[in-house]
């Protein structure tokens, strides 16, 4: 028996990538809470490239539930491109982003149901993070006071991908043509209503996976660098207060000069500091920018965001042929 608010068509878009081993389980609870709460739902799974054995365990998952569907990519372009492979094909009023390793379906009623109250976008804020070392724990707290406080970024801390659009805010973030896309910065650039709901999130594997240093910190520069043009103002502040600074030293050594005729005594530390400064002000400008660059670049290139290997549906019809999510052709395996 599905609850009040089921007249709503939900979508559910989930990446994966070497799930093979949590992906049933997924799909399973997914599927009994959609069929439960909903007259119209969706599940769309987007494969990113997997090299395992997924896209064999979904497609014989795809034998034994309704509407379910398959994306899979060329190659991996990455869980936020792959997310927007399956926002380009949704048709849901309510479009449900979930991470099938962590994130908890039995919440979707509960989130939609937010949504339907006014929220055009409900995102979900862990209790709690992975246990870290303090030295990651403590390059989160400056991540995000930078980007926060000093970038003028609006971003939510212990904030997931687990979230909920409206159809609306939906629309919205498909305009966005960003090549390089993050979810969680898009959410708040559209301008619409948002949510925050709290959650703890599941453990579906015994070793949860985790990014690197290096991943990390190239994401970190990535969301800062296509989000605010503040860095460049701040080096560009910066670069005119050396400026300045440098003016300002040239005055005092041709005052020295004249002032102290043959009592001066050259001074290499001076000189190096001075040195040194302005070769750091000048490569971080240097490096600031071409960063930007890089992005300009990426951009004018104009390729498709990604490349679709396969698409298939499920082969098992419910007996409401009426329902707008059910397609009549499938492919067989």
């Amino acid at each position: 028996m599905v609850t009040p608010g089921s007249d709503c068509f939900v979508s559910v878009v989930a990446p994966l990538w070497n799930d093979a081993d949590i992906v049933e389980q997924f799909v399973a609870e997914t599927t009994h809470v959609l069929r439960e709460n909903y007259a119209n739902y969706e599940l769309v799974l987007v494969d990113d490239g997997s090299t395992d054995d997924t896209v064999k365990v979904v497609g014989d998952l795809l034998q034994r539930y309704e509407s379910i569907r398959l994306i899979c990519l060329s190659r991996r372009f990455g869980g936020e491109i792959a997310l927007a492979a399956g926002f380009d094909s949704v048709i849901g009023d309510f479009i449900v982003v979930m991470q099938p390793a962590s994130d908890p379906p039995a919440l979707i009623p509960e989130i939609v149901e937010r949504a339907r109250r006014g929220a055009e976008i409900v995102y979900g804020i862990r209790k709690q993070r992975a246990p870290e070392p303090p030295l990651v724990r403590l390059g989160v707290r400056i991540y995000y006071w930078l980007v926060n406080r000093v970038l003028g970024m609006d971003l939510a801390r212990n904030a997931s991908d687990f979230r909920v659009f409206s159809r609306r805010s939906m629309n919205a973030i498909l305009q966005i043509k960003d090549r390089l896309r993050y979810l969680r910065t898009f959410s708040s650039y559209v301008g619409y209503a948002t949510q925050p709901f709290e959650y703890l999130a599941l453990q579906r594997r015994a070793k949860p996976r985790s990014r690197g240093l290096f991943e990390s910190v190239n994401l970190a520069i990535s969301v800062i660098v296509s989000n605010t043009t503040r860095p460049l103002r701040l080096v560009s502040w910066l670069g005119l207060l050396m400026s300045c600074l440098s003016v300002l030293y040239a005055a005092y050594v041709v005052a020295v000069y004249f002032l102290l005729r043959g009592e001066i005594v050259a001074g290499w530390a001076t000189q190096s500091l001075q040195t040194s400064g302005m070769f750091f002000v000048l490569f971080l400008i240097l490096a600031v920018l071409c960063e930007y660059i890089d992005r300009l670049l990426g951009e004018t290139q104009d390729r498709p965001l990604y490349y679709i290997l396969d698409e298939r549906n499920s082969s098992v019809l419910i007996h409401d042929t009426d329902r707008k999510n059910v397609v009549t052709d499938s492919v067989d395996e």
